[in-house]
This record gives structure tokens, C-alpha cells and sequence, in this order.
């Protein structure tokens, strides 16, 4: 029965063969070598790619390793990580105590460019989870935008990721990205993270300086509650405004608030009471401020939608989402009376359900029981730095503003008698 139940854990896991991705390695024993964070002297290492339809208790198997130690990795291992998330592509490590060795001694599979699985297979099978070290470095960026902040930051080698962190963590409730002039630029200071020299991400940003319409737009960060860190203009206000300037990950808007627009589907002339913003289906819809949901639901006209109550002034509703919501709601809890938080807690999927021709979602906002366009409306603003942590403040961004003043735009540099930037012509 052990063995019946041992082969269904490796149907499970999945899979077939396994080729080598490097040759084998053999480390020699009068230096102390780490891998994995495992003394390895003496070792043989052979590091591999998994193969389509493959999983790991093939893999075991087919290096000795016994049904009843694959059940056992398997039980242990679901503390940790699902060996069933074991993905084609992904690299892992065998650790052989020396080339006449027939079993492991160590397996390890690669979740991603920091954390490991570790499965330990010699006397007590133990399995748990590690991480590599990760170095972090100050870099600085900018950019000037002609037709796009994703191009922007692509023509600057500068990672995409920046872009989402500008976006949608930095300037959401500051500028308007569906609206950037040809001519708008950036200044960034940011943590870039690598492995063994590699880099595999961004990590915080520390100040930025976006320049849009004529203007400039400062952003510096600053923990003011000891905890949680907010962006702060060069004035000491808050960049976090009470509502997010869109539901949905920087995409584009289709349709705007009107009292009269001629209705896509119906052909009708008819006011359309809120903001249409195209996205492909399936990207979540994130509530533009914390409150309670009052409505989950589904109509002929709106489809799957949310509707939320932020205080006693403004609720706000999210039209057309993907019928996929429906497993979010039920397992996140999405319906009456839960809470949510502006731009973290997912609450549905852009679709195309009720009367929509393309995939988007609708975006509704209502302040004192009337729908109004909240690209419009004055909205409530977040308070500005504590007068405790001011004198802080002001130290912080004085650092800051001094790196961002010494970043060129791309084609400038700076004269260091005059002080005054100079644009390269060509």
C-alpha cells in the first residue's frame, strides 16, 4: 500500500528525463567550499534544468532514491513549498558525497534567483527552505519621455520594474500617466539587488524628481510612523492622496465621464456616468481607497461587479469584471462588510461581462449619493510630515535633493564652474 501510495505522490509531482546543464562538477578538499550554503568539499555536483513533463520524484528515482524517502520529501516538503510548483526551466543541484556515491546526498531546486529549496537525503531526511545572499547597491537612472515611460526607461537600460514603482507606488495620486507630454522627464535613485554579481531586481526607491507639464515633482522617502514609509514632496507633504488616480495598473482609459456619449453596444444617447479603463483580461482591479464592501454581485447590465463605501462622503464601483472574479471573491472573502485596502487587496479581474464590447472595467465614483467624475472633483489629500519628525524631514531630503541635482537627463551634463546643465546637441 506504501509503495501504491508513493507512486500516486510522484504521478503527482509530474514527469521523465534529465540532462545535464553543466558538466560535472568535482570540488577538490584543501579549501573550504559553499554552495547552497553547504560545506561541499569533496563533493560532486551535478547542476541540471528540468524538463518538460518532469518532476521531482522522478528525478529522485532515477538517482536511488526509495519510493518510501520520495514520500517522505513529498509530506515534509508541503510545509514549505508545493513540489508540485516545480516549473520546466528551473535549475537544481545534486550533491553527491564523492563520484562513487550512487545517491544524493542533497537535492536543491531553485524557486527563484534568491530562495531554494534544500532537501537533505542522507541519515534524517530533512527538507527547508534558504536564500542566497543578495548585495544591494545605490544606482541612479534618468530618462526623458517621448512616447512612453515604458520606452523611456527601456531606451535608459533601466529595469521595467521602475516603472510600476513610479506608476503605481510613487506618483498614482501625483501625475497623470495617460496624459505624458513628449519632452517629460525623470530622475530616480533606487536600490538594485544581485546575486553573485548578477542582477535579479529593484529594490526600494529612495528619492525621485519626475518633471511633467512644466513642472517638477519631487519624491522622497521617508518612514514617519516607524513602520510603514511614505513618499513626501520637497515641501513635506504626503504624495499618497486618499483615492488612487485608477483602479488598474497603468494602462490607458477608453472612455471618459460624460453626460452625454453615444452608448457602444445599445447605439443610445445616454450619459456615461463614469471612467472606462481598457486592460487585457484577467488584470486585477484594485480597490482606489481603503473602505467596506458594500456590494459583490452580478447584473445583465454591469456584469461582476464590486461597489465600496470609503466614509460617509464617497463610495466607489468597478464594472464588467471577468466571471474569474467570482473564485477571487470566495476566497479572499469579497462581499459584504469586508475591508479592503487602496491598491494592495485585489478585488476582481478586468473582463468583459454585462453590456461591454472590449475588456475593461468601469470605474464609478459617488460623493454625497451623486456620481460625479472624480478626475474633477477636489478629493481629500493625505497629511504632510509630523512637526515631531520634521527637523528629520528635513535632513533626509537635504541628502536627496543633492544626488538628484548631480543625475544628468540622457544627451546632458553639467558644467561644473557655472553649475548649470548643458544639453548635447547633434
Amino acid at each position: 500500500m506504501q509503495i501504491i501510495y508513493s507512486i500516486i505522490i510522484i504521478l503527482l509531482l509530474s514527469g521523465c528525463q534529465s540532462t545535464s546543464k553543466d558538466p560535472i562538477i568535482e570540488v577538490p578538499e584543501n579549501t573550504a567550499e559553499y554552495l547552497y550554503n553547504i560545506q561541499i568539499n569533496g563533493f560532486q555536483i551535478i547542476n541540471e534544468t528540468v524538463r518538460n513533463g518532469q518532476n521531482v520524484g522522478e528525478i529522485l528515482n532515477q538517482h536511488n532514491i526509495s519510493f518510501v524517502d520520495i514520500d517522505k520529501v513529498a509530506r515534509l516538503s508541503k510545509k514549505v513549498f508545493d513540489l508540485r510548483d516545480v516549473k520546466a526551466g528551473g535549475e537544481y543541484t545534486l550533491m553527491f558525497k564523492d563520484s562513487a556515491t550512487i545517491k544524493p546526498s542533497y537535492f536543491i531546486y531553485e524557486i527563484n534567483k534568491v530562495d531554494f529549496l534544500v532537501t537533505k537525503l542522507e541519515d534524517s531526511i530533512q527538507v527547508y527552505l534558504d536564500k542566497k545572499d543578495v548585495t544591494i547597491k545605490e544606482k541612479t537612472g534618468s530618462g526623458i519621455i517621448n512616447s512612453s515611460l515604458w520606452f523611456a526607461m527601456e531606451e535608459s537600460n533601466l529595469s521595467a520594474k521602475l516603472v510600476n514603482i513610479l506608476a503605481d507606488e510613487i506618483y498614482p495620486w501625483t501625475i497623470d500617466f495617460f496624459r505624458l507630454n513628449s519632452g517629460d522627464k525623470f530622475k530616480v535613485i533606487y536600490d538594485a539587488k544581485y546575486v553573485n554579481d548578477e542582477f535579479i531586481g529593484v529594490g526600494k526607491v529612495h528619492a525621485a524628481l519626475f518633471h511633467s507639464n512644466n513642472e517638477d515633482y519631487y519624491a522622497i522617502a521617508f518612514n514617519e510612523l516607524g513602520g510603514f514609509e511614505d513618499y513626501f514632496d520637497e515641501n513635506g507633504n504626503n504624495l499618497r492622496k486618499f483615492f488612487l488616480k485608477a483602479p488598474v495598473s497603468f494602462t490607458r482609459i477608453s472612455s471618459r465621464f460624460t453626460k452625454k456619449r453615444k452608448h457602444p453596444v445599445t447605439g443610445r444617447w445616454k450619459g456615461h456616468f463614469g471612467t472606462d479603463f481598457a486592460a487585457p483580461i484577467g488584470t486585477p482591479i484594485y480597490s482606489t481607497a481603503d473602505g467596506q464592501v458594500i456590494e459583490a454581485s452580478y447584473t445583465k447590465y454591469n456584469g461582476y461587479y464590486v461597489k465600496i463605501r470609503h466614509n460617509s462622503t464617497y463610495t466607489t464601483q468597478y464594472l464588467h469584471m471577468d466571471k474569474s472574479s467570482k473564485k477571487l471573491w470566495s476566497k479572499k472573502g469579497i462581499k459584504k462588510g469586508k475591508h479592503v485596502r487602496q491598491g494592495v487587496d485585489i478585488i476582481g479581474y478586468v473582463g468583459r461581462s454585462g453590456q461591454a464590447t472590449g475588456p475593461h472595467v468601469c470605474y464609478r465614483f459617488w460623493k454625497n449619493g451623486k456620481q460625479v467624475d472624480p478626475f474633477k472633483t477636489k478629493l481629500p489629500e493625505a497629511t504632510p510630515v509630523n512637526k515631531s519628525k520634521r527637523m528629520e524631514f528635513e535632513k533626509r531630503k537635504k541628502i536627496w535633493l543633492e544626488k538628484l541635482a548631480t543625475i544628468n537627463y540622457p544627451n546632458e551634463y553639467f558644467d561644473a564652474d557655472s553649475i548649470e546643465a548643458v544639453t548635447l546637441q547633434f
